[in-house]
């Protein structure tokens, strides 16, 4: 009964706000072209940033927008203007002012907010109606915009006719609601973000500061409500986690740590909660920040691979956040209800690079504007790297073997090729063998920048992916492709990677630099998606190996992504869930329902998308 009330309120408020629309629509001065934002790290330069948001990301439009804060070194190749955010005053509100004179030449409805955090919430709606936002008005810019009507979160007082005060985040995604029109999956996003990153007084444990305003454009972008407040943990816990001092040493640091994940799990159910029973049920969770700033979840799992009787105790995860349970014992995989996804880089500018990318992916596409920055048929080109075989039968199980290839790299390449994708697949020179001619493992690297679609199926221990390059006897040969590997390359098409290497995908170490982590060094080369695994695999370390539930899910991702054109985030999740309720019903049938090595535990949450879960590749 209150559900059905809610939906006739939020209806007849929606029915309101779209009438008042129709006759006071802003005027807005679109971009020339992209834009490439920069600024100090300074909060009040952030909140001028997420002020210019609304102009690049309105109704129907929508523009490039990179932000830079000073620490990125990528280039920015598609055409575009540079403008500093200290050229458009001394504080937010003058800055604020400033993008608003820029952009439109009449905004009847405006936004105010006094603190970055109130500009990531009002942002998306800000941008459906391409209104701008404020901080601190003046009657100047008030009268100069034509403003008869402000939206206001925070304590300003704007002298308009009209004054809609919005008193908590909660009743900012009420009014979002009603501004998209109250629709079933008028909303089905929800951005997760901590915009204490930007704080002017630091935490100390912040390792990735910044993060948080790239949540801004994509919060705009998808019509995402964006559910904020501090959550950083303890950076040296977070890294020790499961690496020393023992299980005893290890149960009390989990226990420090627990109530900060649970926290991210506690706000990330009820962002979840608010949109379904306003009628709209979530599709989508977007993990804006780092690994400290916003944590994994961390799965007490203590299982074992009891065929090399290996032990995995901590598996960080995002699909408990995507799971709209609270009763959940995630030491068995649990299905998210949600496409989750983590966007992370090693800065700010690396971050909105990556979504721009992924935003406008058709303009590198033939015909596109941004099509001649991209090699020639890229978007109809994959490649399997085989890192994995060179080394048989050392693992992988009795029927590995250096003259074919490692499962599930063949089969991924036939998925490639049934979905009209034209096909390489790969392996590196062999070192023991000096006849062989073919590339090396650092130039086939090389070349994969090249493909639209990737696999990658290798070794790997944090900092470095292994891809196997010969055995003679005892001795193995490996090329380690470490951060620094990766940076090396470019990536210049909206390209998305799968990795099958154990740890790759990890983000919580103690590393002297961020730049020997392995999805963020691939993010800044270029990557419009990576995933990855942050713990061991089963491919390698239980009975069925090479097959199993990891490759299984490697094989069934592709074939939804690319084969069915799902969105990346839907498609893991149901590659996840198949592969893990196939092996899982193996494992019972062959123990005679005992499940004696539930290692198929750790593949499914142990796989990390990094990037926007709803990202389409076909």
């Amino acid at each position: 009964m209150r559900k059905s009330v809610s939906l006739v309120l939020l209806v007849i408020l929606s029915l309101t706000v779209l009438a008042t629309a129709a006759h006071c629509q802003s005027v807005c001065k679109p971009p020339a072209q992209a834009l490439l934002l920069k600024m100090e790290r300074q909060q009040w330069q952030a909140l001028a940033a997420v002020c210019a948001v609304p102009a690049f990301c309105g109704r129907g439009t929508a523009t490039p927008l990179v932000f830079c804060d000073g620490t990125g070194t990528n280039p920015v190749a598609i055409p575009h203007d540079t403008l500093d955010v200290k050229a458009l005053g001394g504080n937010a509100a003058a800055a604020s002012a400033a993008i608003a004179r820029r952009y439109w030449r009449k905004a009847p409805t405006v936004f105010v907010v006094d603190s970055y955090e109130q500009a990531l919430w009002v942002v998306p709606s800000a941008a459906f109606l391409q209104s701008p936002i404020l901080v601190s008005p003046d009657a100047g810019i008030l009268r100069a915009l034509g403003a008869t009507k402000a939206v206001v979160v925070g304590r300003a007082k704007p002298q308009v006719a009209e004054v809609v005060k919005l008193d908590d985040k909660t009743a900012v995604w009420k009014y979002q609601l009603s501004v998209l029109g109250g629709t079933p999956r008028a909303c089905n996003y929800i951005v997760m973000t901590n915009p204490h990153d930007t704080d002017d007084q630091l935490n100390p444990n912040v390792q990735w500061p910044y993060l948080s305003l790239a949540a801004a454009p994509l919060a705009a972008y998808r019509r995402a409500i964006v559910q904020t407040a501090d959550y950083t943990g303890d950076r040296a816990l977070i890294h020790a986690l499961g690496v020393s001092l023992g299980d005893a040493g290890d149960k009390v640091k989990y226990a420090t740590l627990k109530p900060t994940f649970q926290k991210v799990k506690d706000d990330s159910y009820a962002a979840e909660r608010f949109l379904f029973d306003a009628g709209m049920p979530p599709e989508y969770l977007a993990m804006v920040g780092g690994s400290v700033e916003l944590p994994h979840y961390v799965i007490d799992l203590h299982t074992k691979y009891t065929y090399w009787n290996m032990a995995i105790d901590y598996v960080p995860a995002d699909t408990p956040y995507a799971t709209m349970r609270t009763d959940v014992d995630y030491t068995r995989f649990v299905k998210p209800d949600l496409a989750v996804g983590r966007i992370m880089g090693d800065n700010v500018e690396d971050a909105t690079l990556q979504l721009q990318r992924t935003f406008f992916r058709s303009e590198y596409l033939p015909g596109g504007k941004y099509a001649s920055l991209a090699p020639e048929g890229w978007e109809k080109a994959g490649i399997v790297y085989d890192g994995h075989r060179l080394n048989q039968p050392d693992e992988g199980g009795p029927d590995a073997s250096p003259n074919q290839p490692f499962h599930p790299a063949g089969e991924v390449a036939d998925v490639y090729r049934h979905a009209g994708v034209n096909t390489s697949y790969v392996y590196p020179r062999n070192v023991t063998d000096k006849s062989d001619l073919r590339p090396t493992g650092s130039e086939l690297l090389g070349m994969t920048s090249d493909y639209g679609f990737v696999q990658y199926v290798a070794h790997g221990d944090p900092p470095f992916m292994r891809v196997e390059t010969g055995m003679a006897g005892k001795d193995r040969h490996n090329y380690l492709v470490t951060g620094e590997e990766w940076r090396k390359l470019h990536f210049a098409a909206p390209t998305a990677a799968y990795v099958i290497g154990c740890n790759v995908g990890c983000v919580c170490a103690p590393f002297k630099s961020n730049e020997e982590f392995q999805p963020t060094s691939a993010i800044h080369a270029g990557l419009v998606a990576f995933m990855a695994p942050n713990k061991c695999q089963a491919i390698c370390f239980w009975r069925y190996a090479p097959k199993g539930s990891g490759a299984d899910q490697c094989i069934l991702f592709w074939e939804n992504a690319v084969g069915k054109g799902m969105p990346i985030g839907a498609a893991m999740n149901a590659a996840k869930w198949t592969a893990y309720v196939a092996w899982k019903d193996k494992q019972t049938e062959d123990n005679r329902g005992a499940d004696m090595d539930n290692s198929i535990e750790i593949d499914a949450p142990s796989m990390i998308l990094f990037g926007d879960p709803a990202l389409r590749l076909k």
